[in-house]
């Protein structure tokens, strides 16, 4: 896929109204030229480099030899994975991480213009990362194909389950 045609995806979702915020990021070298054609409204995009430019892996598996995690993505998951759903911190809080230094690219922005309800420092990041979900629960199997099925639901906070609830491997549909 290229740049034009991610526009174009993004372009035909608006117009669909198949979001009301997008936040859209990419890790790979010249990442900047997918996230500057993007002109659909609501959409923050952020790449991992400029037109031209590397992106670099942070580290590789000496064992299988690969790299396997690029810089951009490693700062990433670092930040996100300190991030709790409470949390306050906002996309700047984000950006603030990806430092050339430590990245050795620099991260392209899509124009904040066109996100038209809010600017990244007034945006959470758990309004798209790391959300709790409310969880329905079911006391016995559904069907999709059988809509007559009246069943018992239990509607719970996923931080309210702790260890209480068993996962099952796979969902009965």
């Amino acid at each position: 896929m290229n740049a034009l045609e991610l526009s174009d995806v993004f372009q035909q979702m608006h117009e669909k109204k198949r979001y009301n915020e997008l936040f859209f990021m990419i890790d790979t070298c010249q990442a900047g030229s997918m996230v500057l054609p993007i002109k659909s409204p609501n959409i923050i995009g952020v790449g991992s480099s400029t037109v031209g430019q590397d992106s670099l892996s942070h580290h590789g598996d000496h064992e299988i030899g690969v790299y396997v995690i690029d810089r951009f993505t490693y700062f990433t998951l670092d930040f996100l994975e300190k991030v709790q759903p409470n949390s306050k911190a906002t996309l700047n809080d984000l950006f603030r991480v990806y430092s050339t230094a430590e990245i050795r690219s620099t991260p392209q922005y899509s124009n904040f213009n066109l996100f038209k309800t809010r600017r990244p420092g007034d945006v959470l990041i758990t309004d798209f990362f790391g959300s709790v979900r409310q969880t329905v629960l079911f006391d016995e199997e559904i069907s999709p194909l059988n809509k007559t099925v009246s069943v018992k639901k239990l509607i719970v906070n996923e931080q309210n389950l702790d260890s209480q609830l068993d996962s099952v491997s796979q969902l009965p549909f």
